[in-house]
């Protein structure tokens, strides 16, 4: 039987290793079955066609040749350059030898009859370059340059880019973050009550990380599709904020320049307000993440015209798996959502998961690739990153272990977070933890108990009839949630929806836990079956994102499809 189940968690860890694999880049293009010749030329071993040779090069016309982040550039050309199927443009580190075709940062196929195409940019803080490349020799042979773009570069290699907020310790504390491409200026902070007068300002600090900070694989190689340079991470921290109120606030320097005015409203101190949230897993970046930009534009809509309190994305968040530059793409994509409320991560597979270099693994956890029990599924999923990223990017209350547990309060809300990428049974220190935060709830000032981790204590879909991580987060934490009286636990990692009744060991209680799968954010939606377990209400596969609201005697929860914008499930809980 220990062989069988090891057997079983290794193939079932080699098919989660390959599922989601970078075929998308950074820059928003979508890879379809044509780009096929192109990705199996850049798989070639090296010496067996991985440069191209010289020939005579055109020229490729682009509408600016300066940007800013989130600016649209259209390429032109005279059409046709040449006629192969399979030929593409591509954008490159300007320092890239133009022989070297394979090394772009992302690339979009272009047929016979086009002429032009717009490319979304990102500020990657670096020269850059369009490339045109065709094969030789009838279609058949390697690619070679056909044109280039003049070289582009950012407006303002520091502009605060990737603007995102989150909770501090205190209700009255608020974390700001930006990224810009130098460490010499002071980072700040301007706010205040309205628009016109920011009479507030506050300094913060500055981080950064390398290659070799990481653990293993992709994320330790320098290159377009592994690591690149990730600028400056810069974080304020504001202080003695005012509950339920709005304020002004702006980031930069005035030696580097300054970002736009946005708004955020503090979370309120009183628990008998109503507070609003966004809940989603498995968003990922759009387009490789097909779902996501949908996501984004109705999550998005919301919070700029409703009085959303805060977002909570129970893990797998970029997947970006070793390429650094989705990093800046998928933190350039939330920041429309994220530099207006809190954005509040819990850690998945996709950031941390690792089987070597334990030594640099920002938890703490023992051994070469943490916790990796021989009846779980825990594969090579975050392409060696090992959350170290997440950890320079993100920030959380300090009353856990960094971003990997947490806890904080919303009102009427108390939100735990745990980590389902690290050991979780009745030993471990995550677990003592838990209880302790558990038993330390004082449900007078917050009535309503909301955990959040990453992979499903329940779910009914078939694809993985013996999840064996699924059996022991019901036997190591359900009791302890139920003893506590938690009131919903939500997860992610399954990319679908499905909500139980209130249970407790499979079984429907009137006092019992509400479980709630919330994958469906944007990767590849699930298409398997289900079982037909009595314990699940609703389930379904779309993509979508779910919104509640609570106050001292009501939670009311609502599932919304992105296809409509509309309500497809819903239930409430009553104190």
């Amino acid at each position: 039987m220990k062989q069988a189940i090891v057997l079983w968690a290794f193939l079932v860890s080699f098919v989660t290793a390959g599922k989601h694999l970078n075929a998308n880049g950074p820059f928003g293009k979508r890879h379809k079955d044509d780009d096929e010749l192109i990705r199996r030329e850049c798989k070639r071993p090296p010496g067996e066609a991985s440069s191209s040779r010289i020939i005579v090069v055109a020229s490729l016309n682009v509408s600016s040749t300066i940007y800013s982040s989130n600016e649209l550039i259209t390429i032109t050309w005279s059409s046709p350059l040449t006629t192969c199927h399979d030929d593409y443009i591509g954008i490159y580190f300007a320092e890239i030898p133009i022989t070297s075709a394979c090394s772009y940062f992302d690339n979009e196929v272009v047929n016979n009859t086009q002429s032009s195409t717009s490319w979304r940019m990102i500020n990657l803080r670096c020269p850059l370059e369009f490339r045109y490349f065709s094969r030789e020799y009838n279609c058949s042979g390697n690619y070679s340059i056909i044109a280039r773009s003049p070289v582009i570069q950012p407006r303002n290699y520091n502009e605060p880019t990737q603007i995102h907020l989150a909770y501090g310790d205190r209700a009255d504390q608020m974390f700001v973050s930006y990224v810009t491409n130098s460490s010499q200026c002071i980072p700040q902070c301007q706010y205040g009550l309205i628009p016109s007068v920011l009479n507030f300002r506050q300094n913060g600090t500055t981080t950064t990380y390398t290659a070799s900070d990481m653990c293993e694989g992709k994320a330790n190689k320098w290159g377009p599709r592994t690591f690149i340079d990730p600028g400056y991470m810069h974080t304020i921290l504001l202080e003695d904020l005012r509950p339920s109120t709005t304020y002004y606030y702006r980031v930069g320097s005035d030696e580097h320049g300054w970002s736009s005015i946005y708004s955020f409203t503090n979370r309120p101190a009183n628990e008998n307000e109503t507070v609003y949230m966004i809940a989603y897993g498995d968003m990922g970046l759009a387009p490789y993440a097909p779902g996501s930009k949908f996501t984004t534009g109705r999550v998005t809509a919301r919070v700029t015209s409703f009085n959303i309190t805060c977002l909570l994305h129970i893990g797998d968040i970029s997947y970006a798996r070793g390429f650094g530059a989705q990093w800046d793409a998928f933190m350039t994509q939330i920041e429309p959502i994220a530099a207006r409320i809190p954005y509040m991560v819990a850690i998945g597979n996709h950031e941390y998961d690792h089987v070597l270099g334990g030594d640099k693994d920002p938890s703490g956890a023992p051994g070469p690739g943490g916790f990796r029990p021989e009846w779980g599924n825990y594969a090579y999923d975050s392409g060696g990153e090992c959350a170290v990223p997440m950890i320079h990017r993100f920030h959380s209350p300090s009353n856990g272990n960094s971003l990997f547990w947490y806890s904080f309060d919303v009102g009427p809300v108390h939100i735990i977070y745990y980590s389902t990428e690290h050991d979780f049974r009745h030993t471990s220190p995550q677990y003592a933890w838990l209880e302790q935060d558990l038993r330390s709830v004082d449900r007078s000032r917050t009535p309503w108990i909301i955990v959040g981790s990453h992979r499903p204590m329940y779910a009914s879909e078939t694809d993985e009839p013996y999840d064996f991580t699924k059996i022991i987060l019901q036997l190591s934490l359900e009791s302890l949630f139920y003893k506590y009286h938690v009131d919903v636990n939500l997860f992610a990692h399954k990319h679908s929806y499905e909500r139980t009744c209130p249970m407790f060991q499979q079984k429907c209680v009137s006092d019992g836990i509400t479980h709630v799968l919330i994958g469906m954010a944007g990767q590849d939606i699930d298409s398997g079956q289900y079982s037909g377990a009595a314990w699940s209400i609703y389930h379904d596969q779309e993509y979508g994102y779910s919104q509640l609201w609570a106050n001292r005697t009501y939670l009311y929860f609502s599932y919304y499809h992105n296809s409509d914008d509309m309500i497809a499930d819903q239930f409430t809980l009553e104190k």
